[in-house]
């Protein structure tokens, strides 16, 4: 190792320096090891793989045959995924059109014995083949449908999936889990902007406005949050019916003695022919409750109101919230008043930017609420129309019966959002979870 030298006297002015060196030799530090710190890694280690394992082993298992599963592997013996782009005029031949004239398509070889073999599979189209073939086998279809794209950019292309990814399009296929998906993202969202925007106002109520019985009004709040869910199904359900027949029967009876019927249509029947323009007549029952036809009907069973609205507030989020807006310093609201800012331009301008991670915080946490809700949504809805993700892979559950690779398959489109969701928000939610209620 190179030597340091310094040089530490120097001769009186006028003469030449004189330098005396002196050689550094650096000490390294002793390596001690800590069997407590040892112990704690490889408990931390431990419990990282038992909260791992359940999902690598459901991500495996939707990848893999029947036969890989009857054998008790970890890992699929077959090709994951192929795909093959395939025409119409290809689905609509017969398998035995296909044997006779030697153009058997590749991505069925591996099962071209058991076909040659059964005389009923043969007599079938590629095309009901693959619809009945649910191991491995699945047809995609890709249409642009949006308004105003599909005729500037058609696109009608035909595929066929091979391997263990196809048992998520089989999935996707078998349960109406598109409608089941895309009811849930809609029922989030609501519930999402409903929630954030009430918890927000009364979290900063309860942390900045001064008012008669605030503290005791808080704890009486927040002593709900010990109430558990199970206990008050029955009362919410109960409300949730009385609103849905006083705005499905009497509020539709009572438009007439209340001389509301000519404001009623002067007011729907440009509301309803803008919706119709739009083509949200099916979007949140809008064309339903705008109609120009007949009384103002507004159901809430089976219904979106039924789902959303009891969730509008939230307990855990208006207390976090509140412990975030406590820590912010008194002198940005002094400085906010002399520029003459009120609560709201205060709130919006100022509380609200720095408190995005506990914002965040909220929305994931209600996020993953309402996507992984069941037991409500048994009780008010009564048709899929609303049904969310999950009553899908309920349903899905008890109509895959021994299909399991088919099951993980759903469970996991069912994950992925929330793993998306959270990803995009982990440092957020760090920060929230972290910094709430400390002062600083």
């Amino acid at each position: 190792m190179a030597s340091t030298t310094t040089p530490t006297t120097r001769a009186q002015a006028g003469g030449a320096p004189i330098a005396r060196a002196q050689t550094l030799i650096p000490q390294r530090r002793p390596i001690v090891i800590k069997p407590f710190r040892i112990l704690v890694y490889v408990i931390m280690t431990l419990g990282a793989i038992v909260f791992v394992l359940p999902f690598f082993w459901m991500v495996t298992t939707s990848l893999q045959s029947q036969g890989d599963i009857t054998r008790g592997r970890m890992f699929p013996s077959n090709r994951i995924l192929t795909v093959t782009e395939v025409t119409e005029t290809e689905l609509q031949r017969t398998l035995q059109d296909l044997l006779d004239s030697d153009e058997f398509p590749s991505y069925l070889s591996a099962v071209r014995g058991q076909i040659e073999s059964s005389n009923r599979q043969r007599a079938l189209t590629v095309d009901a083949y693959l619809r009945t073939q649910r191991y491995g086998y699945a047809e995609v279809r890709i249409r642009n449908e949006i308004p105003g794209l599909k005729n500037i950019w058609p696109v009608d292309k035909r595929y066929v999936v091979v391997g263990g990814l196809a048992h998520y399009v089989e999935a996707w296929d078998e349960s109406n889990f598109s409608r089941y998906f895309f009811n849930s993202v809609q029922i989030a969202a609501l519930t999402i902007i409903g929630q954030t925007a009430t918890s927000v106002l009364a979290a900063y109520a309860f942390a900045r406005i001064e008012f008669p019985g605030r503290n005791f009004l808080f704890s009486l709040f927040l002593a709900t949050i010990f109430i558990p869910t199970m206990v008050v199904l029955i009362p919410n359900r109960k409300m949730v019916t009385q609103f849905h027949n006083f705005f499905t029967t009497d509020f539709p009876a009572k438009q007439d003695a209340w001389g509301i019927t000519d404001a009623r249509r002067a007011i729907a029947e440009p509301i309803y022919r803008l919706i119709d323009a739009a083509g949200l007549e099916n979007f949140l029952g809008l064309g339903d409750a705008f109609t120009v036809d007949g009384p103002i009907v507004w159901p809430w069973m089976d219904n979106w109101p039924a789902l959303v609205v009891p969730f509008l507030a939230s307990t855990f989020s208006i207390f976090l919230l509140r412990q975030f807006f406590m820590q912010i310093p008194e002198d940005l609201w002094d400085a906010a008043r002399i520029d003459g800012a009120g609560h709201l331009r205060y709130l919006f301008m100022i509380v609200l930017p720095i408190s995005r991670a506990a914002v965040v915080t909220t929305i994931l946490f209600t996020f993953i609420g309402t996507w992984n809700a069941l037991e409500w949504p048994i009780l008010v809805t009564f048709t899929d129309r609303w049904r969310p993700i999950s009553y899908g892979l309920y349903a899905f559950k008890t109509e895959a019966g021994s299909d399991l690779n088919l099951l993980m398959a759903g469970s996991v489109i069912t994950l992925v959002p929330v793993l998306v969701v959270y990803l995009f928000a982990q440092r957020q939610f760090t920060e929230g979870i972290a910094t709430t209620g400390l002062k600083g």
